[in-house]
């Protein structure tokens, strides 16, 4: 089992078969805990009666199943180890009938408290100080009030969608306000101008004078509903709004600069090791705390950075084709531009990533010719972020970049991929937490995402497996997008909770391609199917 998997697998006593539904929890609260402490969270849901064990995918956490539990609740103790990594792990509980549905838990730096429910007066509070609420009805409006000092300086950030936070068929949309003792709003965030967060407000607040100010909370439309959680942190901590460089090349080592409050001259440097994922989480550790998780993406092309005053096609910075160019657009209107050079007829990709890791960014990319005619221009084919792909003659061309809305700051930088294609694929299994007697079998479903021309066969094996339990042989052969394996246990099979990694390698002429399948839970979402990853497939064997 890999070392980054940690489960408590206390008191599982399952009998002969496998009766009724799974566990199902809708939310749980408090939805995060300080590291070096023990937390008593309420899961709450369907079919809890008889829970005996939580699972997570992470390090640190250890629970204990509290007895008395009922269909529709029951307590865990989670306790968080003093090393526990910071940020948001996946946690689940089961008991006879399987494995819950994921829910996700926070692991925190600052002291923790709640807020009292119903809501009412303003919760005096310390900061630093983290405090798990709840919307939970409409109209509800939280509040903390706390002291500052002229001049002093705040981070108050809100997690709700990260984490969860629903309200019936929508999520917690965030609504942050800072007054003072008068009442006066002096600071408010939706969490959308600057879309760190989606809908999770984060604001940089400084005291104008010394006196009492107060955070209110509440959903943006005064909704409310018993799952919509959150969790408000008040420190003066750093907080990452950007980084730049956003990627690297695989088996460099990059510097990478860290920009918000409390993150003057802060820079980290990170090895990027030659098997390193496409997607990396990185943070900056100060004296003052820990940042918050930014994405960084490895690849494999030259990592270029930009050049100051590329603002204008005549200023336009050369680079080599191909290539990944690291910009920021640096302040509201700027364009950046980028001139390159093709020896040959190419296929040529201009791909955009910004949005897809974690910036405001929605950016437009628009290519020139020789003659400085535009040829072609793309914006939200990848969601928020673009790509343009051409057949381009040998010549020298020129490709703009900006912000549809004209934004910039430090919180816009991008990543340019000037490159042919590059053939790649992903997997996706299902289901994601399958339930074997031992000596049964399951089927598994992989399914296979191609993208940028790859189309060849793609062998998939599985590891993790219980001892002696095998998996049948699968390859999804060229053109095809599916393909399953049937996963048996043995009478022999300990039962237990297993994560099974299944691992996918296919060719694109002479590079070899790898991924790792990923499980998803999808949310009804407005009329929208909106899913989050997560890490399984997990297989739960029961007793004999």
């Amino acid at each position: 089992m890999p070392p980054w998997l940690r489960f408590a697998f206390a008191a599982l006593i399952l009998g002969p078969g496998i009766a009724g539904a799974a566990p199902r929890v809708g939310y749980i609260f408090p939805p995060g805990g300080q590291r070096g402490t023990t937390v008593k969270v309420t899961f709450s849901g369907s079919e809890l009666a008889g829970i005996s064990g939580v699972y997570t995918t992470g390090k640190g956490l250890t629970a204990t199943v509290e007895p008395g539990s009922s269909a529709a609740a029951c307590t865990i103790d989670v306790t968080i180890a003093k090393d526990a990594p910071l940020g948001i792990q996946q946690i689940r509980c089961y008991g006879p009938a399987g494995l819950s549905n994921a829910r996700f838990f926070d692991v925190g730096q600052w002291p923790e408290t709640a807020q009292p429910q119903p809501a009412g007066p303003p919760l005096r509070i310390s900061p630093p100080i983290t405090i798990n609420g709840r919307i939970a009805s409409q109209s509800t409006r939280n509040g903390v009030e706390f002291h500052a000092h002229a001049g002093e300086k705040l981070v108050c950030e809100i997690q709700g969608l990260r984490i969860l936070g629903q309200i019936n068929d929508s999520w917690l949309k965030g609504y942050l306000e800072i007054v003072d003792s008068a009442g006066h709003v002096l600071l408010s965030s939706d969490g959308t101008p600057d879309d760190y967060y989606r809908w999770d407000p984060v604001v940089e607040f400084t005291a104008p004078k010394e006196g009492d100010y107060t955070v209110w909370f509440r959903d943006l439309n005064w909704r409310g509903a018993p799952m919509a959680v959150y969790r408000l942190t008040v420190a003066a901590a750093p907080q990452a709004f950007g980084i730049f460089p956003l990627g690297g090349k695989r088996g460099t080592t990059e510097a990478i600069h860290f920009s918000g409050p409390f993150l003057k001259d802060a820079v980290r440097t990170v090895a990027i090791h030659s098997d390193a994922p496409d997607t990396l989480e990185l943070a900056y550790e100060s004296p003052a705390g820990a940042t918050n998780l930014r994405p960084f993406q490895a690849s494999d092309l030259p990592n270029v950075l930009q050049a100051p005053g590329n603002n204008s096609r005549e200023t336009a910075q050369q680079v080599a084709y191909p290539c990944v160019v690291n910009g920021r657009i640096e302040k509201d209107g700027l364009r950046d531009y980028y001139r390159f050079k093709l020896d040959k007829k190419e296929h040529v990709v201009l791909e955009a990533w910004s949005r897809r890791l974690g910036t405001p960014m929605d950016p437009q990319i628009t290519l020139y010719n020789q003659q400085n005619k535009p040829i072609g221009s793309d914006d939200d084919s990848r969601g928020r972020d673009s790509r343009l792909e051409r057949d381009l003659q040998p010549g020298e061309y020129t490709v703009c970049i900006r912000d549809i809305d004209e934004r910039g700051g430090i919180a816009y930088p991008y990543r340019l991929f000037v490159a042919p294609q590059q053939p790649r694929f992903t997997l996706v299994a299902t289901p994601d937490a399958p339930v074997l007697k031992p000596g049964a079998s399951t089927v598994i479903s992989v399914k296979a995402e191609r993208t940028d021309g790859f189309d060849g066969d793609i062998a998939v094996t599985v590891a993790g497996l219980p001892k002696g339990a095998t998996a049948s042989a699968l390859t999804i052969p060229k053109g095809k997008q599916e393909g399953k394996l049937t996963v048996t246990t043995t009478a022999e099979s300990a039962a237990g909770l297993y994560n099974l990694t299944i691992s996918g390698v296919g060719k694109a002429g002479t590079a070899e391609l790898h991924a790792t399948a990923r499980t998803s839970e999808t949310y009804n979402i407005q009329g929208t199917a909106f899913q989050r990853d997560l890490i399984g497939p997990i297989l739960m064997v029961s007793a004999k």
